[in-house]
């Protein structure tokens, strides 16, 4: 992948510092529920959002400084893309809980961790992977800009979202080089150069299918969407829609349908590449993604190494809860309806 053609600026220790801030703060916040009989779709949304805020119980009062540390000393490591799920599956259990809660203190903790990730590029962007991080930052606000109730942070959010927006055509055009501007008189593939190189890693492949398809989705303005849709759709169509993956790459695949579904895009090559997970992993011959924490309760130190790597495929569980099941079943502003005067009535509360 075409790295980027900037200067790599140095985190510094107040960036990495502030990231220890935000992972570190909020133990105390987990939220239990108070059922309404009768209720089975808020009883679904209030079983995953629980389910979800594990994460944050489990690690919001770890101490994080082993890790930023080893950020700060490695920032152009290509291992890098996969820790920023941590921040991103976080940021979304703190915007759970502002939905549920209506606490404005978890609203803001969920917009510091995605502006620290955004501001952060240079961590994680430009590198093989990076395509699921843009991805599922882009999933991420745009569920963030349908919230019913931000009040004071509307330029903040708009902010992250055009930061975001720049970031992922840049990633964009690193993968995807456009031959020429796409004609209403061509064909979409003509508008194609190349995809560079075509990757035969399924990682990369589905990293990069997640990018072009949040690119193609978030940017349907852009001159260049039709190219990076026609990428997407390329690089899904790749994946034999018989074969049984590692459900860590199907968990990367169902970024790029969701993002395809949210701008209200469905391609066939996504409904039959991405949608088909539940009946694959049903198949006694397909691995089911893990819907459970490694972790049994909260903990104290997370180092680079073993610690690490659970932590990160514990907030896997997350983005599995978030990004195949409830943001399909409750898409960005279905919590909020108006009542018979136009006023905002959320869901049920959790207190």
């Amino acid at each position: 992948m075409t790295t980027q053609n900037r200067k790599t600026r140095n985190l510094g220790r107040a960036g990495a510092g502030a990231l220890l801030l935000l992972l570190s703060a909020g133990s105390m916040l987990a939220i239990s529920a108070i059922g309404k009989p009768g209720q089975r779709r808020w009883g679904m949304r209030e079983s995953q959002i629980h389910v979800m805020d594990i994460f944050a119980q489990d690690y919001g009062g770890a101490d994080w400084s082993p890790v930023t540390s080893d950020l700060e000393s490695h920032p152009a490591d290509p291992a890098n893309t996969a820790f920023m799920s941590i921040p991103l599956s976080l940021a979304n259990v703190y915007l759970n809980r502002y939905e549920v809660g209506w606490k404005k203190a978890d609203l803001e903790r969920s917009i510091q961790i995605f502006e620290w990730v955004a501001s952060s590029r240079e961590l994680w962007g430009g590198r093989e992977g990076s395509g699921s991080v843009v991805s599922y930052l882009d999933i991420s606000l745009a569920r963030l800009r349908a919230e019913c109730d931000v009040g004071g942070f509307e330029s903040r959010i708009e902010e992250l979202w055009r930061t975001a927006m720049t970031i992922t055509a840049e990633e964009a055009d690193a993968v995807l080089e456009v031959a020429r501007p796409c004609g209403p008189t061509l064909s979409l593939s003509a508008c194609v150069d190349a995809i560079l190189p075509f990757p035969s890693d399924e990682e990369t492949r589905a990293s990069r299918s997640a990018l072009l398809a949040a690119a193609s989705s978030f940017l349907a303005g852009d001159p260049r969407a039709q190219a990076w849709a026609e990428g997407a759709r390329s690089l899904a169509a790749s994946f034999p829609a018989s074969a049984c993956r590692a459900p860590q790459i199907e968990l990367v695949l169902s970024q790029g349908a969701l993002s395809k579904r949210l701008a209200g895009d469905f391609p066939v090559e996504f409904d039959t590449n991405t949608r088909r997970i539940q009946i694959e992993r049903a198949s006694s011959t397909c691995s089911p993604f893990p819907s459970r924490y490694e972790t049994a309760g909260p903990v104290d130190v997370v180092s680079p190494g073993e610690s690490l790597a659970i932590a990160i495929r514990d907030s896997h569980v997350v983005a599995f809860y978030l990004l195949e099941r409830y943001l399909w079943q409750f898409p960005p502003g279905s919590q909020c309806e108006e009542d018979d005067d136009g006023n905002i009535a959320r869901e049920p509360r959790m207190l």
